[in-house]
């Protein structure tokens, strides 16, 4: 019965966090010398591991997008993982695999504490974000129109966490999806003729 209850207890709590390396709020205190560090940290494990050599990299990824990113770090350290997971073919993979684990976390936010449910709408936060000026690119806007069907609806402790935390409002990432979809198919005004 007690070993029932301690195996209960544990998976209860690695599915509460899910798949998540760092919460938000731990990648937020990270500058960009240690970011990198984590990365080329992730980068060697991927090169070293015997198994799917993507799951590392897709560690890192997952990070990058977590953190905020008021100071637009995700251009300046974003190349070394994308360029490792392309020659690994898994550069696709693994974004669709992100995003279907943030989707699902979202959309099922009793099962998950209030800081991963942020974390993970940070992510879709910033991928819509990195992904936008692609919107004509298949993939890209095919992950952006995924993110806007899933309708995801933020909870009030959610909300309240990253207001108190980042001093920051929390939307849906599937209305900063349709927002972006509907402002990527509005065509751009004609400058008018000079006299």
């Amino acid at each position: 019965m007690k070993k029932l209850i301690i195996s209960t207890i544990i998976c209860f709590c690695s599915f509460a966090n899910a798949g998540l390396l760092f919460p938000y709020s731990r990648l937020a205190t990270k500058d960009l010398d240690q970011m990198n560090k984590l990365i080329q940290e992730k980068i060697k494990e991927s090169k070293q591991s015997r198994g799917d050599r993507t799951i590392p990299l897709k560690e890192a990824l997952q990070a990058i997008y977590s953190r905020p990113n008021e100071d637009f770090m995700i251009e300046k350290i974003i190349a070394p993982v994308k360029n490792e997971l392309d020659e690994l073919d898994g550069w696709e993979k693994s974004i669709k695999a992100l995003v279907k684990e943030s989707i699902g976390a979202l959309k099922n936010p009793k099962a998950f504490k209030v800081t991963a449910q942020v974390t993970y709408a940070i992510f879709l936060e910033n991928l819509i974000a990195e992904f936008k000026p692609k919107m004509n690119e298949e993939f890209e806007k095919g992950i952006i129109t995924q993110i806007r069907d899933a309708k995801i609806e933020i909870t009030k402790e959610a909300l309240n966490e990253r207001r108190l935390k980042m001093m920051k409002e929390l939307r849906s990432p599937s209305e900063i999806a349709a927002l972006a979809l509907a402002a990527a198919s509005t065509p751009a005004p004609t400058p008018e003729p000079t006299k």
